[in-house]
């Protein structure tokens, strides 16, 4: 078992980790505005990164998983609610599952 020395030293590291890496980024963020050529790169890295996460997911997903996708995508492109469009979402993951549907009958959902 490790010694509490050995823990309180690594948490310690992982904070500062954490800590350097988003004031480098930050600072690395201010001097970068300043580059005219990069800020349509810049506009475009979030698409590019929720596209990165969601294309193997949506490849191996099952149908259920595909139409939550899509309800997510129509609502945002419609209603532009983050909230709404994630609560539908989820929604409709958990409904389609047998457990959750469990969880909702007992929650007084249903």
């Amino acid at each position: 078992m490790p010694d509490n020395t050995d823990v309180l030293l690594v948490i310690g590291a992982m904070a500062l980790v954490v800590y350097l890496t988003r004031v480098s980024g930050y600072l690395l963020g201010l001097q970068v505005r300043h580059i005219g050529s990069l800020r349509p790169v810049l506009e475009t890295l979030p698409g590019c990164a929720l596209v990165a996460i969601l294309a193997p997911a949506a490849w191996r997903g099952s149908v259920v998983e595909l139409v939550a996708l899509a309800s997510v995508i129509a609502l945002m492109w419609f209603t532009d609610s983050v909230v709404l469009a994630s609560v539908v979402g989820v929604g409709i993951l958990l409904g389609a599952d047998p457990l959750s549907g469990l969880f909702f009958a007992w929650a007084g959902f249903s």
